[in-house]
C-alpha cells in the first residue's frame, strides 16, 4: 500500500493540471481577501465571515485538482499502464482516494493558514483565544466539506471517464447555479455544494440546511456515488 501511495503521489504532482488545482485552492482565497473591502478596524465577525467565504471559493481548486487527478487516467489513456503496475484495482482505488484526501488536507492547512495571516497583517485586530477557537472550529468543518467534495468530484470523474465533465458539473454549482436552482425549487438545498453553504456563511442562511445537516447530506452524496464509481472502476473494461 505504501508503494502504491508513493506512486500515486508522484503521479499527482507530475500532472500539471493537478498542480494548477492545488495552487488555485490557495491563491483564489488570497486574492478574494486581498481585494475585499473590509474596515481597517478589525471586527471579529466580519473577518471570520470573509475567511470562510474565501475558503468557499477555494473549493474550485479542489474540484479541479480532484477531477484532473482521476480524469488523467482516462484522458491520457494511462489506466491500462497503471493497472499493469498495480493489478489490484481495489488497492489502486483506495490508494488514489487516500492520496487525494492527504493532498486536500495539506492544501487546506496551507490555504487556511494564509487566509488567517492576511487579516492579521492587513487589519487592526487582536487575536483573542475565543476568536482562535471559533476560527479553528469553523475552518475544520470547512476542510471536512473540502474532503467530501473532493470525493464526490473524484467519483464523478470515474463515472464519466473524464476530467472535463466533473469540472463542468461542479464549477457552475459552486459559482451560483445551485443558488439559482434553489430559487426555482427548495430541493436544490440538498445539492452537495449548497447543502454545506452555511459552513461558510456568517450569519447562517435560515432557508438552507444547518451546518451538521449539510455535512450529513453531503456525506450521503459520497455514500451514493462512491460505491457506484468503485464498482465501475473494478469491473469496467479499459482501453
Amino acid at each position: 500500500m505504501y508503494a502504491a501511495l508513493r506512486s500515486e503521489k508522484t503521479k499527482f504532482f507530475s500532472f500539471g493540471w493537478c498542480i494548477v488545482g492545488v495552487m488555485g485552492a490557495i491563491i483564489v482565497p488570497l486574492l478574494f481577501l486581498l481585494t475585499s473591502d473590509t474596515p481597517k478596524i478589525g471586527r471579529e465577525k466580519e473577518i471570520l465571515s470573509l475567511c470562510l467565504q474565501a475558503l468557499y471559493l477555494g473549493q474550485l481548486g479542489i474540484i479541479f485538482a480532484s477531477a484532473s487527478y482521476f480524469g488523467q487516467e482516462y484522458s491520457n489513456s494511462a489506466l491500462r499502464t497503471t493497472l499493469l503496475t498495480q493489478p489490484s484495482r481495489l488497492k489502486l482505488l483506495c490508494a488514489k482516494f487516500v492520496n487525494i484526501t492527504i493532498v486536500v488536507v495539506l492544501t487546506g492547512i496551507v490555504s487556511s493558514g494564509l487566509s488567517l495571516l492576511v487579516p492579521f497583517i492587513q487589519y487592526d485586530m487582536e487575536w483573542t483565544g475565543t476568536l482562535m477557537i471559533r476560527l479553528l472550529g469553523s475552518i475544520s468543518l470547512g476542510m471536512l466539506s473540502w474532503i467530501q467534495l473532493a470525493w464526490i468530484t473524484s467519483a464523478l470523474s470515474i463515472m464519466t471517464k473524464s476530467l472535463i465533465a466533473p469540472t463542468a458539473i461542479m464549477f457552475p454549482l459552486i459559482l451560483g447555479l445551485s443558488q439559482l436552482l434553489f430559487t426555482i425549487s427548495q430541493l436544490a438545498k440538498f445539492l452537495p455544494t449548497l447543502a454545506t453553504l452555511n459552513l461558510f456563511s456568517i450569519p447562517a442562511v435560515n432557508t438552507l440546511l444547518d451546518k451538521w445537516s449539510g455535512l450529513v447530506v453531503q456525506f450521503s452524496w459520497v455514500v451514493l456515488l462512491l460505491p457506484i464509481s468503485a464498482w465501475l472502476f473494478s469491473y469496467r473494461n479499459v482501453r
